[in-house]
């Protein structure tokens, strides 16, 4: 049985933090002559440098996920162990017409 192939959840994530880095950089960016706002965090403008922080994190997630696409799956038959869990699956019926074509 194949699971779900070409599924990385490294792009979603590394999307999600992308998104959010670019939203809260830019908070900051506009935010940043306002003395009064970052008064409680010393002068440090924590939006700016958080969401160049989660920016960041979501482009090395999405370029290990791009990375990897040339992984290192291959097909159940290639091997001993895969060729008889084809065997076990087709012998108990598990496997559906018109999926890897036999």
């Amino acid at each position: 049985m194949s699971g779900a192939a070409g599924l990385d959840v490294r792009y979603p994530i590394g999307g999600l933090f992308v998104v959010l880095g670019l939203i809260l950089a830019g908070y900051g960016v506009a935010t940043g002559n306002d003395a009064g706002l970052y008064a409680r965090s010393s002068g440090v403008n924590v939006n700016l440098w958080w969401g160049a922080v989660m920016l960041a994190f979501g482009l090395v997630m999405a370029f290990l996920a791009a990375r990897s696409q040339g992984g290192t799956a291959h097909p159940a038959e290639s091997t001993p162990e895969g060729r008889a869990t084809e065997a076990r699956e087709h012998d108990a019926g598990l496997e559906r017409e018109g999926r890897g074509g036999r």
